[in-house]
């Protein structure tokens, strides 16, 4: 009997929780749940065995602990084991990771992916936000014509107890029409290869920009923008060519210059964000790793726990 018929046979009985049903037929189906499970949190190691506390290769194995191998540093002499230093060190229901990434890859709800994966609420929760701040926001430089624009979205503080205004529900709408402190921006910069970073920003300035862009783009880009008076001074501390289009004079494209692309990823952020009804602000910077992890592409439950334990 597979799995999938142990369950059903475990919903009959009254006498368990959801999660005592999950485990049971954890048990009652074999060990190759788990076990998938730990052979994608081994990978990690590889095969040079790296110290993550002094990064030298060519450690030796020392049995297990808790279920993983353990490993000895020949340099350091300290022991480790995959998770060791990763943002996941210390959770619990190791076997339960794979399963909470299908969740991430397939955009669960926090209900949902507790519902899923056999466990408390709470504990979907901060899993999600444990793993979604271990994740990068976008990956590797920006190289060519690189667009950059910025969006925004309503700031809210859901969740907070102590409010100085109404709670809005639902994400509720600004109390002021256009631009205003009510909005959070957030930056999305893609070049012509598809490679695109965004960063939530404290506000649209020269300095924000710069220290959002700095990291992540070469000293040969240009640099094409609309008509924002911060990209200027930006694009010269960074010394980067700048191209700007005056849009609200119709100006869309100039020859092989628009910033078409960086606006259709506005689009499908804020597609991703709709069915969260109202991101908290505090939040936010990880649901912008979500979107990259498995907004942009299609993400497997394997790469969403790599994601996580990355560090």
């Amino acid at each position: 009997m597979d799995r999938k018929a142990f369950q059903i046979w475990l919903s009959e009985i009254d006498e368990l929780t959801e999660p005592q049903k999950l485990d049971v037929a954890d048990v009652l189906a074999g060990r190759e749940i788990g076990g998938a499970a730990r052979a994608a949190i081994e990978s990690s190691v590889g095969e040079e065995r790296t110290c993550p506390h002094c990064a030298t290769p060519g450690a030796v194995s020392r049995g297990t602990a808790r279920g993983l191998r353990r490993y000895r540093c020949n340099a350091c002499g300290k022991s480790f084991n995959a998770l060791t230093t990763t943002p996941l060190s210390g959770l619990w229901y190791r076997e339960r990771w794979l399963d909470f990434g299908r969740a991430m890859a397939d955009g669960d709800t926090v209900r949902s992916a507790a519902v899923r994966c056999g466990i408390a609420v709470s504990t979907a929760f901060r899993w999600r936000h444990r793993w979604l701040k271990a994740c990068l926001s976008g990956a590797g430089k920006l190289a060519g014509i690189v667009e950059a624009d910025e969006t925004f979205v309503l700031s809210s503080r859901k969740g907070e107890r102590n409010l100085d205004r109404k709670p809005r529900k639902r994400g509720g709408k600004a109390s002021k029409r256009g631009l205003s402190h009510e909005q959070v921006p957030i930056l999305v910069a893609v070049d012509r290869t598809g490679v695109t970073v965004s960063a939530v920003l404290p506000s649209v300035s020269a300095a924000n920009l710069q220290a959002a862009l700095e990291p992540v783009l070469s000293k040969d880009v240009l640099l094409v923008t609309d008509c924002c008076t911060s990209y200027p001074p930006c694009a010269v501390a960074l010394g980067v060519s700048h191209q700007a289009l005056n849009q609200s004079a119709g100006e869309r494209v100039r020859g092989d210059l628009h910033i078409q692309t960086a606006n259709s990823r506005h689009e499908r952020l804020k597609t991703f964000l709709r069915p969260r009804r109202g991101v908290a602000t505090k939040y936010l910077a990880n649901y912008l790793n979500w979107f990259h992890l498995a907004g942009l592409r299609k993400a497997t439950p394997r790469a969403c726990l790599n994601a996580a334990m990355a560090c």
